[in-house]
């Protein structure tokens, strides 16, 4: 990329900075630290530490404490760990259930009183569970609490569990303090796995697979990014040193559902079958490990009206070699892949069969991490991952010829799929990293720096169906498309959108990153976190312009106080700016050569002429003429200047910049006796430099004569997006046979603009796309509220439970091209070219509120020494509530006797579902 060049010598900088300082990039491990102290208080050095775990391959590991009692763990695998502290004269000391988190440090603090008598040891085993150095909000989820707290098949993946967290909507890509589904950041592993193109998720894989999951929904360090709304970090299991491995099947059908108001369960297919194994060991003990893992899965849903059944067929395997090549050097290999069909893939009450459509996707992951602990104080990280992913769409029958519906007065699709699109999304990624800790320079420092390197590629087609002799996406070949109204329960000829294609078209991107940073542990109680990230994404179109250099500087500062210096009340606050990098659908959006949008109106709608009438007509005023290749309209079709769109190739503004978020947090948390804590928090965040396309004549000012020859991508002053949330929190795990999260959540979510990869059709014309966009977004809530946990029961029966409330979802009423020059609630509709006009501010009505609570009851049998059999049972949607979920926005109503805001959509009913399970 040609940005690369401009960049070298910034890079040469950081190389040197990294000489004396140090780089870190998504972690796959955490860090265990703290002090031996006897018991007035006084450091004792010379203490010999020993940790170790089932998860740390090499075995214990040993360090003495320094000069001021202090010793510290780095590079460790996230787990949970047992400690041992021995000096001659003193109680030694044990402490057990240390959880190690991924991507955090736990520290402690050691009191030996002097000894009497020689071997005495006290064990002791509670740990503090509030990071006293902590500044940002997250939440970690371990392998033990997943598999408790994961309710049925259908939550054991790691998508869902992020939806248990505070401050978190919506479903498999979650919207996160308000930010966009498509503004998150996937590592696995520490390799990224976000998908290029789409900027969502960009892998499935085996639920048993997951070590822990750190979420990070916002003040996330320099060394974090790429996001302005989560990091997902997750790590997959190692093996370990002895043979270990588990069997999961999952099971229910028709008959596990039941019927309800909405639901006719006999009449509406539902299955799910899910497969998973994993088994792990040693090669060499404590030098070579291994970990496989399958799941296969195959989902069938009908959605409630719908007349056909989405079904879902995916496999996942995994494999995975871990190395330690010397004491402190560790190696590791592994390779991912998930590939799936989906048949009717967008099956709805609202989509005809023949309008179906099928989808084939997967992605083959290879990645390999090389750790080295170079001293007590230096620390050596590198990863490198290939990314390599396909999707293809097409009509559910395989036929491109016939030519789609969509009814613009009912909703319905009807005829045919109206898109088809194959694609190839590529990414390479580099990272190598060092970590440098230093004491006695005014406090101790965990000083970080880094450099991150993306390479990223899309090969894609993409185009309407209604070809030719059912062609591929061909240019010059126009794919088609009929609007329509209803006529009586009929369709009645309205629009003919005739869409060119540039055909097969190769996009390139880079993302390059380079982050300084301090953890300044200024003193005890006073952890300051100060640093600076610089991010460049660079796109190359189809022909290899650069269309798009975007470039930002992001200071980030952090502080925790330990007010009372015993890590059980702590103040944190952290403010910093979040760039987006944005995707691959920037670049595609200014391919380069012609694909126009051509608008043909309906003679028979609009003129009530034959052929014949409608063709003079159209010839005396210069317009153009056409029968339709189906002959649908036997008037004919017109074509005005005015409704062709896009006749020019679409361009990117010059001078566009990134999209930012400024960020705030401030919390308070305080630990709640033995293994319990509470935390609140306030959260304020602005995006900022948003952008979007629009018609070439709104710039720079919109107008309702403005030209829209070409669309044009840029920062418009109009786009905008605010959230406002307080957060309080609850945590426990007092007893050793319960473990509860809970959380409620205030929030205003806000703003003008939805996830559409910056090309959906807000702000394109004037004033019809424009007007009352701002308001309430999809993933308001004004109050959530979840509890999720498991209860562990004497004779070895476990409760799990997940459940949530969550008020009002807001819509507004819409109307489309068909009301164009209408009258509603005293407004005269505008001139609706395509697309809707929001006819009151968005999000403007209340629905109603949503509840659902979920239950798992498991009983565990143990079979020798070695082998524990479970069987599970699962109720979905306990109380068989059936609130409704979407409601009619058009001013026309959907279609029968579903009127604007009406219901469309309902929770479906209480379902079951068994399993078993074999762990050995």
């Amino acid at each position: 990329m040609s940005r690369f060049l401009n960049i070298r010598t910034a890079l040469a900088v950081v190389a040197a900075l990294l000489m004396v300082t140090s780089a870190f990039a998504q972690s796959t491990t955490g860090r265990l630290v703290g002090n031996v102290v006897d018991d007035t208080g006084a450091a004792l050095p010379g203490v010999t530490v020993t940790i170790s775990s089932p998860v740390l391959i090499g075995g214990a590991q040993t360090k003495i404490t320094d000069g001021a009692g202090e010793f510290s763990f780095v590079g460790i695998t996230p787990g949970e760990y047992s400690l041992k502290a021995d000096l001659s004269g003193f109680v030694s000391q044990e402490r057990n259930e240390i959880q190690v988190a991924l991507g955090g440090s736990r520290t402690i603090t050691i009191e030996m009183p002097q000894g009497t008598f020689g071997g005495e040891i006290e064990v002791v085993a509670e740990t503090p569970v509030v990071d006293p150095t902590q500044v940002n909000t997250n939440a970690t989820y371990t392998a033990d609490y997943l598999q408790g707290s994961a309710i049925g098949s259908n939550n054991r993946s790691y998508q869902s569990v992020l939806t248990q967290t505070a401050g978190v909507s919506g479903g498999s890509n979650p919207n996160v303090f308000g930010s966009t589904l498509g503004e998150n950041a996937y590592y696995v592993d520490g390799a990224n796995t976000t998908d290029p193109v789409t900027a969502t998720f960009g892998t499935n894989f085996t639920f048993d697979s997951i070590q822990e999951i750190q979420f990070q929904t916002s003040g996330y360090e320099a060394e974090y990014g790429s996001a302005t709304g989560g990091i997902v970090n997750l790590v997959t299991k190692s093996g370990g040193n002895r043979f270990a491995g588990t069997v999961d099947i999952r099971y229910r059908n028709d008959s596990f559902q039941e019927s309800g108001d909405h639901y006719d369960a006999s009449n509406l297919d539902s299955l799910r079958e899910e497969i998973d194994v994993t088994l792990g060991g040693p090669v060499l003990r404590d030098k070579l490990w291994f970990f496989v893992a399958y799941q296969y899965v195959k989902s069938d849903f009908t959605p409630i009206g719908a007349p056909t059944t989405r079904s879902f067929i995916g496999n996942y395997p995994l494999a995975k070699l871990t190395w330690q090549a010397g004491a402190n050097w560790r190696v590791t290999g592994k390779y991912t892949g998930d590939p799936a069909d989906i048949d009717n893939t967008n099956a709805g009450p609202f989509v005809e069969p023949e309008a179906n459509s099928f989808q084939t996707q997967g992605a083959d992951i290879y990645s390999f991490e090389l750790n080295g602990v170079l001293t007590d104080s230096l620390m050596w990280n590198t990863v490198g991952s290939a990314y390599r992913s396909i999707l293809d769409t097409i009509p559910q029958s395989g036929n491109l010829a016939p030519i789609g519906r969509d009814n613009l007065d009912t909703g319905v699709s009807s005829v045919n799929y109206t898109n088809q699109q194959y694609s190839e999304r590529n990414r390479d990624d580099i990272v190598t990293n060092l970590t440098w800790f230093v004491d006695d320079l005014a406090g101790s420092h965990e000083f970080k720096g880094g450099i991150v390197y993306s390479d990223l590629t899309f090969t894609s087609s993409n185009c309407t169906t209604g070809t030719a002799g059912g062609v591929g996406c061909e240019p010059n070949v126009p794919g088609n498309r009929f609007e329509v109204v209803d006529d009586g329960g009929s369709d009645y000829p309205y629009v003919w959108w005739q869409n060119y294609t540039t055909g097969t078209d190769k996009f390139n991107g880079s993302n390059e990153t380079f982050f300084l940073q301090d953890a300044w542990r200024v003193m005890p109680n006073l952890t300051l976190k100060l640093g600076v990230r610089y991010d460049i994404a660079s796109y190359d179109t189809n022909n290899g312009t650069n269309i798009a250099d975007m470039s930002k500087w992001q200071p980030r500062v952090g502080a925790a106080w330990d007010i009372t210096g015993d890590a059980k009340n702590i103040i944190r606050a952290n403010w910093g700016y979040f760039m987006s990098p944005n995707a691959l659908t920037l670049p595609s959006f200014a391919r380069t050569g012609s694909a126009p949008s051509n608008a043909w109106l309906s003679c028979s709608y609009f003129l009530g002429l034959d052929a014949e009438s409608c063709e003079a007509w159209t010839a005396a005023r210069g317009y153009g003429w056409s029968m339709d290749p189906e002959g649908f309209d036997p008037g004919g079709w017109i074509l005005t200047p005015g409704n062709i769109f896009g006749s020019s190739a679409s361009e990117i503004d010059p001078n566009l910049k990134a999209m930012y978020t400024e960020t705030f947090t401030v919390a308070y948390e305080r630990e709640l006796g033995r293994r319990s804590a509470v935390t609140i928090t306030y959260v304020d965040k602005t995006t900022n430099d948003i952008f979007e396309d629009t018609c070439d004549g709104n710039l720079p000012n919109p107008s309702a004569d403005a030209s829209c020859d070409y669309y044009v991508m840029a920062n418009l002053p109009e786009l905008t997006r605010d959230y406002q949330g307080i957060v309080l929190e609850y945590s426990t795990r007092t007893f050793d046979w319960m473990t509860l999260n809970a959380s409620y959540t205030y929030s205003k979510s806000r703003g003008s603009q939805e996830y559409n990869q910056n090309a959906g059709a807000d702000f394109d014309v004037y004033p019809a796309h424009y007007e009352n966009r701002y308001g309430y977004l999809n993933d308001h809530r004004r109050d959530r509220f979840k509890l999720n946990g498991f209860f562990n029961i004497k004779g070895d029966w476990t409760i799990g439970f997940d459940a949530f409330y969550s008020s009002p979802f807001t819509w507004e009423p819409q109307a489309n091209s068909s009301n164009s020059g209408e009258e509603y609630n005293g407004q005269i509709i505008p001139d609706i070219p395509y697309s809707v006009w929001y006819a009151e501010p968005r999000g403007n009505r209340e629905a109603n509120s949503n509840y659902q609570l979920d239950l798992q009851l498991s009983k565990g049998f143990t079979v020798g020494s070695a082998v524990r059999l479970v069987l599970i049972g699962s109720v979905f949607n306990a109380f068989s509530s059936e609130e409704v979920t979407g409601v009619c926005v058009s001013i026309n109503g959907c279609g029968g006797d579903t009127l604007t805001g009406g219901a469309t959509n309902w929770q479906t009913p209480r379902r079951y579902e068994l399993g078993f399970r074999v762990e050995f």
